[in-house]
């Protein structure tokens, strides 16, 4: 179990402020990532894949305040935060739907991800636990996106899809992190030491996106009509 920790600032007792220093730094990498995913390319791919690292921006955002301010207002937030970042799974998948070219396969993984994110917040309302949102997250990296984008180096051979599940493979580190309980002290826990190698994590993931991006984007270039110049 975390063993929190408490700083007094002008009267206030705020709760592990350095959990809630790596969550902003964390949002403030999805954010830019997210910024860049949706100005610099211009297909539904990348859309999608930067609504994914901007609602996880606003989900690190809201858990690291939850934190400092749980005295304050409880669990509520928490579960708002963690809600949050299950809005930004359903925007992966939809994202690495995309890639699928036959739309009956298309439209059944859509329905398989809304029924998903259905049964999801029904969960998390109910058993209010954050591996609620861990299985529910692992779902949509791996069940998703790592398999759609291996699936399309393997039918393309290209190695720019290898990319992304090269790149989510590494998000296994801070999962073993957090999930045995890896910390430094008190201060430095779990928590803090997990986000902070989620860092470079979320920074690779967007790189190999943004190389997914401008390959699917020369894919959808349209066809010159006869008599049109290329």
């Amino acid at each position: 179990m975390i063993e929190h920790t408490y700083i007094e600032l002008m009267g206030w007792t705020l709760a592990d402020p350095l959990t809630f220093i790596t969550d902003i730094m964390m949002a403030a990498v999805c954010f830019y990532c997210g910024h860049r995913l949706f100005y610099d390319f211009d297909n539904k791919y990348s859309k999608l894949f930067a609504l994914f690292f901007l609602f996880l921006g606003m989900s690190s955002f809201l858990g690291g305040s939850s934190h400092l301010l749980e005295n304050y207002l409880g669990r509520t937030p928490h579960l708002v935060a963690w809600l949050v970042q299950g809005i930004s799974v359903l925007f992966v998948e939809l994202a690495c739907i995309k890639l699928i070219d036959k739309r009956n396969a298309r439209n059944l993984l859509r329905a398989i991800t809304y029924g998903s994110f259905g049964i999801f917040i029904a969960l998390l309302f109910n058993i209010q636990a954050f591996s609620v949102v861990k299985f529910n997250s692992t779902l949509g990296l791996i069940g998703f996106a790592f398999i759609i984008h291996l699936y399309k180096y393997f039918t393309t051979k290209d190695g720019t899809y290898l990319g992304v599940p090269l790149s989510i493979s590494l998000f296994i580190v801070p999962a073993f992190v957090h999930g045995f309980g890896i910390n430094y002290n008190a201060w430095i826990n779990q928590n803090v030491i997990s986000h902070l190698i989620l860092l470079p994590c979320y920074f690779i993931l967007y790189k190999n996106v943004a190389k997914v991006a401008v390959l699917t984007k020369k894919q959808i270039q349209p066809v010159p009509q006869s008599g049109q110049q290329l």
